[in-house]
Order: C-alpha cells, then sequence, then structure tokens
C-alpha cells in the first residue's frame, strides 16, 4: 500500500502541472472566443477528479435546460468548480471575488475565460459589473453563483444571499439549483493538500423559472432556491457518502 502521504503528494503536483498547463491554454483558446476554451475545462475538471484518485457521480443532467441559466449552488471547496467542469458541458462563467484575479496566471486566465470580478462592496464600479454580467448571460453565457457567500467547511449548509436571485430576475433567465457534496474532503478550505481517494457527488434540478417576477419577489425566490438546494444537498451526501 502507498502511504496516504505520499498519495497527497502526487496528487498536488498533478493538480498543479495540469493547471499550469491548462491556464496558459485557456487564456490562448479564449482571446477569440471564450467558448473555445470548454472542451479543455471540461478535460481539465476531469483530469483533475482522477489525480486526486476521486470517484465523482453526478444527477440531473437531463434537468439543464437550453439557453442561458443562473447556476446556484451550495459551496464546499475550491473542488465544486472542478466538479462542475467535469460534468455539466454548457457554456458558464463565475462571479468571483476579486481577490482571486490577482493571482498569478491563474487570474489572468479567469479574466481572458469570461469571469467577472467584483468586490462585493455596493460601489458603482461593481454594479457597472453586474449589469454588464446580466445582459451578457441574456446573450451568450451561464453564470454561477454560491449564494452562501464563502465556501463552508463544516458541511452544513449556510443562508442563502439575495444576490443571485436578484441577478437572476434581472437577467430574466431560469435558475438551476444544484448541490455538491464530498468535495470538502478532496480540499478542505485553508488547506493546500489535496486528500486522495475521496467521493464527490453534483446533483442539479428542475429549473426555477423568473419570467414575470419582479425585484418585490427577491426574498421568496431565495427562499425558495435555499430550500430546493438543502433538498438536492441532502441527495448529493447520499451519493458521496459525507454525511455532516
Amino acid at each position: 500500500m502507498i502511504p496516504d502521504i505520499f498519495k497527497t503528494v502526487f496528487a498536488d503536483l498533478v493538480a498543479a502541472s495540469l493547471t499550469g498547463v491548462t491556464s496558459p491554454l485557456t487564456s490562448l483558446l479564449s482571446i477569440r472566443d471564450p467558448r473555445d476554451a470548454d472542451g479543455l475545462l471540461y478535460y481539465w475538471g476531469r483530469s483533475m477528479m482522477a489525480a486526486a484518485g476521486a470517484t465523482h457521480t453526478a444527477r440531473g443532467l437531463e434537468h439543464l435546460p437550453e439557453g442561458n441559466v443562473v447556476f446556484v449552488c451550495n459551496h464546499q471547496s475550491n473542488y465544486d468548480v472542478i466538479l462542475f467542469f467535469a460534468h455539466v458541458r454548457k457554456h458558464t462563467r463565475w462571479i468571483a471575488k476579486r481577490e482571486l484575479f490577482k493571482i498569478p496566471v491563474f487570474g489572468q486566465t479567469m479574466r481572458l475565460a469570461g469571469n467577472i470580478p467584483v468586490d462585493r462592496d455596493g460601489s458603482e464600479a461593481d454594479k457597472s459589473r453586474l449589469s454588464e454580467a446580466v445582459t451578457a448571460v441574456r446573450e451568450r453565457v451561464s453564470v454561477m453563483f454560491f449564494p452562501e457567500g464563502t465556501r463552508n467547511s463544516d458541511g452544513k449548509l449556510k443562508p442563502f444571499k439575495k444576490g443571485a436571485a436578484v441577478f437572476a430576475i434581472q437577467a430574466g433567465v431560469p435558475i438551476v439549483p444544484m448541490a455538491v457534496s464530498g468535495t470538502r474532503l478532496i480540499l478542505p478550505k485553508k488547506s493546500l493538500a489535496i486528500r486522495w481517494g475521496k467521493r464527490a457527488a453534483l446533483v442539479i434540478g428542475e429549473p426555477i423559472p423568473t419570467q414575470g417576477l419582479t425585484l418585490e419577489d427577491r426574498d421568496a425566490l431565495t427562499h425558495r432556491m435555499e430550500e430546493t438546494v438543502a433538498r438536492l444537498y441532502a441527495q448529493a451526501c447520499e451519493l458521496s457518502g459525507d454525511r455532516p
């Protein structure tokens, strides 16, 4: 048997190598059209999960509609994004904290790939970027939100913030709820060490329509999202075996 420490070192080295190669390729492919990088991101996600020795599954892919959507998902780990790309082949980008865009190579790749930096400070610049993102979702790309606002290390769902509901109402596109489980065990919050051989699951629910809703409906819509993701999360926990 190979000691766990060596498996962790192997997983970290391979993950760093895969990301180091994928980042500049993603940047190059995104120069003409960010969609050109989608296939590469899919194979990056599959390879990263394999490098961690992780078994993973997804349910509910048949619920993905045509056209652009706002995805909402609980947030456990940086591997949430990797698990998503490993299964969902839909042109999707993230609204992410500006700090992530300052990371050498990775940050530039995020920007060139079409991800959207925000400060979450309510500034006019932030509002302008979000307004541009609303237009982008209407016309060319789906967007992912983590409504809890931060990674959840203990596996217990946190209350949802209203931003995703407001954004989806303004864009007039459906919300697709989903839940991940097990990713917190692959790469825990505040850790750089990938844990080998864990199980992860992604469960996707039926779309929630937003047509005809106004901003006065944001609280009710947020509550519906939270309840739906909680139900999907229970299913994901059964699949992953991680029951907090």
